[in-house]
């Protein structure tokens, strides 16, 4: 009989060591992204001074996230779209993106087809630059619902030039993300850096984001990253 006691006491402590020994999930991480892109023309317009400019434009995108604390690769995506100039102050463009991701260590690993529409207004004075980018993007998800969200950036440039030339450009962005299925404001990321053109086709960007979230278990994440833009005209 004490034997079977015995028995019994050790495969509790066994299985409960085993359920309470598990990591919760966190609620912060430290991650690392990076996008590199090319944007290559479609089609050219030729203005009355007969002066060539890009009316419709193709790009393709590559991403790369790494979290839990920047040790584990936390989420891999790739896309493209097609980019519509109206004029020196509007675009328009569609595009779609597909999307692996395993948040945390634990997680269930998700996939993700992504539609996204951006409406783009930009404005450039002498000393600084508004752009304002509203995006609808439709969420096709493996094992979850479908989603759709508005998301609306608005980025300040300041470049700092000499001799004519731009030196580097610090620019400052908030974009607050509107979720439809839950009908509220789920996701805001506040964006400081800077970019600087290393060549007529390339311009690299570095940065820090704070991602504050509600509704996941993710609330926050603080993320360093370096974007590289290729440009073929």
């Amino acid at each position: 009989m004490k034997k079977h006691c015995l028995i019994i006491v050790a495969t509790i402590l066994f299985f409960s060591h085993g359920v309470f020994s598990q990591n919760p999930p966190p609620e912060a991480d430290v991650q690392f992204w990076n996008e590199t892109s090319l944007t290559f023309p479609l089609l050219k317009t030729t203005d009355g001074k007969g002066k060539k400019s890009n009316r419709i434009e193709g790009f393709i995108t590559g991403n790369l996230r790494i979290g839990q604390n920047i040790q584990h690769f936390v989420d891999e995506r790739i896309g493209g779209g097609i980019n519509y100039i109206i004029n020196k102050n509007f675009s328009a463009s569609v595009s779609y993106l597909y999307i692996a991701e395993q948040p945390y260590k634990g997680a269930r690993r998700g996939f993700e087809n992504r539609l996204r529409f951006d409406f783009n207004a930009e404005k450039k004075w002498k000393s600084f630059s508004l752009k304002d980018r509203n995006r609808i993007e439709y969420r096709i998800r493996n094992s979850r619902s479908d989603s759709t969200r508005y998301r609306n950036k608005i980025q300040l440039k300041v470049p700092i030039n000499r001799d004519g030339s731009e030196i580097v450009t610090p620019f400052v962005a908030t974009e607050p993300f509107y979720d439809f299925s839950q009908s509220k404001w789920s996701r805001n990321e506040f964006s400081a850096g800077i970019s600087k053109k290393l060549h007529k086709t390339l311009t690299a960007e570095f940065f820090y984001m704070l991602q504050t979230n509600t509704g996941t278990v993710l609330k926050r994440r603080n993320i360093v990253g370096a974007n590289l833009k290729f440009k073929i005209d």
